[in-house]
């Protein structure tokens, strides 16, 4: 049976849009094979910081070891979930595109895969949450620490509770796929040929749900920074300027380096994160589609969970101190290598 979109396909698509010079970063298999390559060149950091927080953390580090582990799971696992699990093919402006990692292959449905993506990346925000609240709980002085394990569970099960909360509600009124497709042709009338042979999941096309989408993720995101700027805020205060003083100069010493670390780890991670944000911001806005563009959003994402590995083995100094031993046993090995043969080529000489 000929659908409306595969008439338009055949007619206006095939007529006006077809050629259209299309990169081979606009294409499904450019997007799966960049994604992918990249994650084959980060996982060996990704490894190499995990056995450095789990076997060179010292015991001065103890009371922020689960909570540094816990951001670097989670940043690793999302840089995973981009490159590898799901790796969205987007077709910004629109809330449309289909999934071409391993996840599809396993046939994990794509509203379930949409799903994990949103929550996984906010509880990856809520990790760098309690890293700050970890190092504002541990200035003694501090009125605003959280003392009680329990009240600590709570909290944190009522951020969570609001992240899964929050999203689901759209997911009960997804739009029927075929005339949500045809209804975003309106929009971007030259899609690429993905979008015709290709399963593509319309999330909403309804103006309601389209702003609740975007204001309340705008407002779990600004929640979750608001917490850790007071957290931070609180470090600043009771480190640089509070004259209460309960710990000794060495140790605040020792946390101002530690509090720094932290806020290099969650900075520098950031801003990579914002370019691609505001560039589907002004996508949306604008109702503007390039399609190689779209994956490059996608593919910038993935340097977050990188850049914050690499931060943290080299903030970090058991860590770092770490990493130059490695490095230079290597280069010091190969120098003595060297040197015993050029010994032994001069002994035959």
């Amino acid at each position: 049976m000929v659908t409306s979109i595969d008439l338009y396909y055949k007619t206006e698509w095939k007529s006006k849009c077809s050629s259209n010079e299309k990169s081979f970063l606009a294409s499904w298999q450019g997007l799966s094979l960049f994604s992918h390559s990249m994650l084959v060149v980060f996982l060996p950091f990704y490894a190499f910081t995990t056995y450095c927080i789990l076997k060179k953390t010292p015991r001065t580090m103890d009371s922020v070891k689960f909570v540094l582990l816990n951001a670097h799971c989670w940043s690793c696992y999302c840089d995973i979930l981009v490159c590898s699990l799901i790796t969205p093919y987007f077709f910004f402006p629109t809330m449309s595109g289909f999934p071409v990692g391993l996840l599809r292959v396993l046939g994990v449905p794509t509203s379930v895969q949409t799903l994990i993506g949103i929550v996984s990346l906010l509880f990856m925000a809520t990790s760098v949450v309690a890293l700050f609240e970890n190092r504002s709980n541990c200035i003694p002085n501090n009125r605003f620490r959280i003392t009680k394990q329990r009240t600590r569970f709570f909290y944190y099960l009522l951020i969570c509770t609001a992240i899964i909360g929050y999203i689901i509600p759209p997911f009960c009124y997804i739009p029927e796929q075929e005339s949500a497709k045809w209804f975003l042709l309106q929009t971007i009338p030259c899609p690429t040929e993905e979008f015709f042979y290709t399963d593509v999941f319309v999330w909403t096309i309804d103006k309601f749900w389209h702003n609740y989408i975007w204001m309340t993720t705008g407002s779990m995101i600004l929640i979750i920074f608001s917490q850790i700027i007071f957290y931070a805020i609180c470090c600043i205060y009771y480190l640089y300027f509070s004259t209460a003083v309960i710990i000794s100069p060495k140790t605040r010493k020792y946390q101002r380096s530690f509090f720094l670390g932290t806020v290099a780890q969650a900075v520098v991670p950031l801003l990579l994160l914002l370019i691609p944000a505001i560039s589907v911001i002004l996508l949306i806005y604008f109702e503007y589609y390039n399609q190689a563009l779209n994956n490059s959003c996608a593919l910038s994402v993935s340097f977050h969970g990188f850049a914050s590995t690499i931060i943290i083995t080299l903030v970090h100094h058991p860590y770092r101190t770490f990493l130059i031993k490695v490095v230079t046993f290597y280069r010091s090995s190969g120098k003595s290598k060297f040197l015993s043969s050029s010994w032994y080529m001069k002994k035959l000489i």
